[in-house]
């Protein structure tokens, strides 16, 4: 089975939330760049913002996250698309018979607002895992060990596409070997957690062997 993260391998998400979250943590007293911001908190959770708050001392909103996740939807409903290249890769796993999921860090509303707005979650029918319905989020393996379960496949026979580095150290704690998807320099060779890089979805089919 494989295993695909959702932000920035399905759906091109990622620098829309970033984007967001920069201009929430300013407003709330940060001081940080914005490629700070994405190298902090690519593939993070909410509860990984509220730590850096606490850290930095500052207070946190108390519309958080309710106000963030209205203005990113906002944004994803104007701006999202779909990852150059993955319709075909989904298609050619499809025709080779070969199972796929989508496990995410996001709440599922988020995550199937994305791929229904870009035309891939009739792919994704009641295959979609959320980190919040199973406890732990990603650096923890929980999701992705939560997801092969309920497939009745061993973690070692699953294969995770992943971008971050939080999702990259999930599936080596889940004993599932792992790609990273990148097309810029965000993982450098000491974050890739073992993981063989890619730069490009129509690599990905060869490398998974279709």
């Amino acid at each position: 089975m494989v295993i695909f993260d959702c932000d920035g391998v399905l759906v091109d998400s990622e620098p829309i939330f970033l984007r967001v979250l920069h201009r929430f943590l300013l407003f709330a007293g940060a001081s940080l760049s914005h490629a700070d911001c994405c190298r902090q908190f690519i593939g993070k959770s909410k509860a990984d913002v509220e730590i850096y708050l606490e850290e930095q001392g500052l207070a946190i909103p108390a519309d958080w996250p309710d106000a963030f996740y209205d203005q990113a939807m906002i944004e994803l409903g104007r701006d999202c698309k779909a990852v150059d290249g993955i319709r075909e890769v989904l298609q050619a796993l499809a025709q080779s018979g070969i199972p796929f999921c989508a496990a995410s860090n996001g709440l599922r509303d988020k995550i199937e607002f994305t791929l229904s707005h870009t035309g891939l979650l009739p792919l994704f029918e009641n295959r979609i895992f959320s980190a919040y319905e199973v406890g732990r989020s990603k650096p923890a393996p929980d999701v992705f060990l939560h997801a092969a379960s309920l497939h009745g496949i061993a973690p070692e026979r699953c294969t995770v596409i992943e971008d971050s580095p939080s999702g990259l150290e999930a599936a080596q704690a889940a004993g599932m070997p792992c790609f990273a998807y990148s097309d810029t320099d965000a993982l450098p060779p000491g974050r890739l957690f073992g993981a063989q890089p890619f730069s490009a979805m129509w690599q990905l089919p060869a490398l998974l062997g279709l």
